[in-house]
């Protein structure tokens, strides 16, 4: 079996890099890697003759709003990469909005496609957005159509959709995709890595991730300034989103926390932590998630967080509604007053997160691909 894995984004460099990394390697270790087309990687020990590399300047360069630039950047890699594919293979698997003019040429070629989307169904997403804009007085990216676009083109052209959770399979499921081309395997979490240390004194709650409409901040602030809890912190590791800026720096006349920006230890900011809290307005599996339980710390997510798959209520954390403050408030009161709970609960997560090392994802693709092509 032959394997080109495609994806428009810095192999290894963090975020969808880092998921796309785990997937091309566990591949590779299988034999089965064929070619990997990236915009450059970090050093890795994926053999340099099988990546295929292109260059594109970052936004600084080009000063282009963010959602235009994404989609640039997206057709300019696929189309190198649609013509640089292989004359022969048995497996194509792309990145959402980054293989359109990948996907025939593949298939010409005499290969099954796959798309890997990391988050829900593109329309399903923008439309939670949309709402989410209009909950607070915003308004939305107008470029955002065109990607839906691009996104929904690749859905109807690939043979088959992989998702990483319940929650994105039931959003393409409700856009009318065939549940025949709807293929599901989780993420996962280096289990080496992310390693239980001992909890911190007093209370600390973290958020990782853009700190931004989407992974529900907004509300999570809320509940924190209604809470005033005493000997405790709150701390949001990540960039903020510019359209929220205002709002964010608004909610520190209410309350106290941290936003210390990137390019933080990670293995010694869940160290640091008593609780993750993530209550995504929509997020397809979130990877903080599953560091966070592999640390030993509970969980506090929401029901539109795909990581949820990982978490049983009340056993390694809480699952609460999308947009409800009240309910993050209740949780984190109760995770405070009782610590030993708390404890027990981090101890848990890790024993689950344990059932998620990022070999067995590689593994899961290949046992993907082997059924499909028999």
């Amino acid at each position: 079996m032959r394997v080109v894995y495609s994806i428009g984004s810095r192999l290894a460099g963090g975020g969808i890099g880092n998921t796309a990394y785990h997937a091309a390697r566990g591949i590779w270790r299988a034999g089965h890697l064929t070619r990997l087309f990236c915009l450059g990687y970090e050093p890795n020990d994926i053999p340099a003759h099988l990546i295929q590399w292109f260059w594109f300047p970052s936004r600084r360069c080009l000063r282009l709003p963010v959602h235009t630039y994404w989609r640039w950047k997206d057709a300019s890699f696929d189309r190198r990469a649609a013509r640089r594919l292989p004359e022969a293979f048995d497996v194509f698997h792309g990145w959402n909005s980054h293989c359109l003019a990948s996907l025939p040429r593949a298939k010409e070629r005499g290969a099954l496609t796959f798309i890997e989307r990391g988050s829900a169904h593109a329309a399903a997403q923008a439309r939670l957005l949309e709402d989410e804009h209009a909950r607070f007085g915003l308004r939305p990216p107008q470029a955002v159509r065109r990607l839906v676009e691009r996104c929904v083109a690749e859905y109807e052209a690939a043979d088959f959709v992989h998702v990483p959770s319940s929650f994105c399979r039931q959003s393409f499921a409700e856009a009318g995709v065939a549940e025949r081309k709807l293929l599901v395997s989780p993420y996962g979490v280096d289990l080496s890595r992310f390693a239980p240390r001992p909890e911190p004194e007093g209370f600390t709650v973290l958020f990782v991730g853009e700190i931004g409409l989407r992974k529900g901040v907004l509300d999570l602030l809320e509940a924190w300034a209604r809470l005033r809890l005493t000997d405790s912190r709150l701390v949001l590791l990540g960039g903020v989103e510019p359209a929220i800026a205002s709002r964010v720096e608004a909610l520190r006349r209410r309350c106290t926390f941290e936003t210390p920006g990137f390019g933080h230890d990670m293995p010694a900011a869940y160290a640091g932590a008593s609780v993750l809290v993530l209550p995504a307005i929509e997020d397809g599996f979130p990877l903080a998630v599953l560091e966070a339980m592999a640390s030993g710390r509970p969980v506090v997510v929401s029901e539109n967080t795909g990581s949820k798959d990982a978490v049983e209520d009340g056993v390694h954390g809480f699952v609460v509604p999308i947009r409800s403050p009240d309910s993050i408030a209740d949780r984190l009161q109760w995770l405070h007053d009782h610590p030993a709970e708390r404890a027990a609960m981090g101890a848990a997560a890790r024993l689950r997160a344990e059932q998620f090392p990022w070999e067995r994802h590689g593994a899961d693709l290949v046992a993907i691909y082997e059924s499909v092509l028999r």
